[in-house]
């Protein structure tokens, strides 16, 4: 795992901006990087199958957001995927916060190697850094790769897609003057997609719908979310209930997670502090996620009129969990549970009859998709992956008389990372996570927390202090700290400047700056010489 631990220079503001624009194994022996291979290698280029590809990623969505985890939630469309298809219900995110996790789902690279933390520093987008994107390796395949939606950093787009249809901030929009819901915006720019593209060439698309994310800083009850009137009148005669680790477990949390000021308990106020607040809010999320349901099925349909459903792999994932009041709290970032689980469901045509509609409860991340995505294109990953091909769960993949799990074993084990700048607004964490075990890691405040997830799902009880565990903490201190200094990299840092696919590359960059420090010393040598021969 050679990454390194920078810190996140973003600023995360409780308002929304909106936008609407539309454009034609390593040292430590974890499973975090692949062999190093050449860019765009067919895995077997005599018949290689090369599939379709579409991305359904929401935003703001956790786990248990969709019916077959939740039967209060009415995701009728995602349930039949999953039951066509196949369900990781231990799914998570490696950093919980939706521009890095937007990063990783690109790269297949944790945030300390993509080091995009600032908005307007995407690194991962940069010039030749794209290169070693899934998007651009599908397109140097003879892809048609298109984006449709969020997209979140600030930096020029043109010609980074073949097809790029750009909006994000609201719940509602105006087009020729009538509105129109987010959803349904991803989803008609997503059929105008699979309607325009070449015919002839294999395509992947990622539709990266914003609701249910909140908009804004309303203080009203469920102010946040705007869904339509039909789809809220579903749970209108319906009672939520608050999680059982809605309030007192907020007394459980480290002093430095209560403070008044810190992003996910402010949060909270404004959300979910009455039982009004939490109903109105979780019942408008619930219908802004039945919404996105719908619009994901007419995606789906649209495939299968075209008929093209045999040879497309549809992937339903999100960016990050959310608290929905869960430790009093709301929000994400921090590494319990309800904030790094995400809902992962994958549809193979590949996939052999006994996997079809199964639970899978293996340590799926989203630094898995990149590698996902293009082996159903049949290519191999780009050498700065640290991911895994998921289909090695659920495909044979034999070679030399063993599957793929036989030869490699699937992860048991893996590190979250969150690092920002300001420790008061939102505290920065490691984390080591295990079936049973989590450690995490508040290392600007010496603070450890150890959690028996088997015994105690919630994380309600602190188990590090307890001198029975001092075994078990001290082995996972260890491991924890041998993954992340095996993660180290140098610092990219963030300056603002040119982060288009047409940037210069470092060299380039190196050069310039080395030719402007030159003519500046010139410069000073000049004017000394002018005094001097005053």
């Amino acid at each position: 795992m050679r990454n390194t631990k920078s810190l996140i220079l973003g600023i995360l503001f409780l308002g929304v901006t909106s936008v609407l624009y539309l454009t034609i194994d390593t040292a430590v022996n974890v499973d975090t990087g692949s062999d190093e291979v050449d860019h765009n290698e067919p895995i077997n280029s005599e018949d290689r199958r090369r599939m379709n590809v579409v991305v359904l990623f929401p935003d703001d969505w956790r786990y248990n957001s969709v019916g077959a985890e939740n039967p209060l939630v009415k995701t009728p469309f995602l349930d039949s995927l999953a039951d066509q298809g196949i369900r990781f219900r231990q799914n998570a995110v490696t950093t919980s916060i939706c521009w890095q996790s937007r990063a990783t789902l690109f790269t297949g690279q944790w945030a300390s190697r993509h080091q995009s933390y600032k908005l307007i520093c995407p690194h991962f987008a940069k010039g030749e850094k794209w290169n070693s994107s899934w998007p651009a390796l599908l397109q140097n395949d003879g892809y048609f790769v298109g984006h449709v939606g969020k997209w979140q950093y600030r930096n020029d787009n043109t010609g980074r897609f073949d097809f790029g249809s750009f909006f994000e901030g609201k719940h509602v929009f105006f087009k020729n003057r009538k509105k129109v819901a987010a959803e349904d915006l991803a989803k008609d720019e997503t059929i105008r997609f699979l309607n325009t593209r070449p015919k002839d060439k294999p395509f992947a698309v990622t539709v990266a719908f914003y609701p249910p994310k909140p908009v804004g800083s309303s203080k009203e009850p469920g102010g946040q979310w705007t869904p339509k009137k039909e789809s809220r009148a579903l749970y209108d005669n319906v009672t939520i209930l608050e999680p059982f680790n809605h309030t007192k477990a907020f007394n459980l949390l480290p002093e430095f997670l209560r403070r008044h000021g810190s992003a996910a308990a402010a949060r909270w106020r404004l959300r979910y502090s009455t039982p009004l607040h939490y109903q109105e809010a979780m019942k408008n999320i619930y219908a802004l996620i039945t919404q996105v349901d719908q619009a994901c099925k007419e995606i789906v349909e649209e495939i299968k009129k075209q008929g093209i459903y045999n040879n497309t792999m549809v992937i339903f994932t999100t960016d990050n969990g959310m608290f929905h009041g869960s430790h009093g709290l709301a929000g994400k970032w921090y590494p319990y549970q309800e904030s790094i689980r995400v809902p992962l469901i994958v549809y193979d045509p590949r996939m052999p009859a006994e996997k079809v509609g199964i639970v899978d409860d293996s340590f799926t991340l989203n630094v898995d998709l990149a590698e996902t995505i293009l082996g159903a294109a049949g290519l191999k990953p780009h050498r700065l992956m640290q991911g895994r091909d998921i289909s090695d769960l659920y495909l044979p993949n034999v070679e030399n008389g063993k599957t793929a799990i036989e030869r490699k074993p699937w992860r048991d084990e893996f590190f979250y990372e969150f690092t920002f700048r300001d420790e008061n607004f939102i505290p920065s964490s490691n984390a080591l996570v295990r079936k049973k075990w989590k450690l995490i890691d508040w290392y600007h405040y010496k603070k450890y927390q150890l959690f028996d997830l088997e015994k105690d799902p919630l994380e309600l009880n602190d188990l590090a202090g307890d001198p029975s565990n001092a075994e078990i903490v001290s082995e996972m201190k260890t491991r924890l700290e041998e993954i992340r200094d095996g993660m180290k990299e140098p610092s990219k840092g963030c300056n603002r400047g040119d982060y288009s696919i047409n940037a210069p590359t470092e060299e380039e960059e190196a050069i310039k700056a080395a030719k402007e420090a030159d003519e500046k010393q010139k410069a000073a040598k000049n004017i000394t010489t002018n005094v001097e021969s005053k």
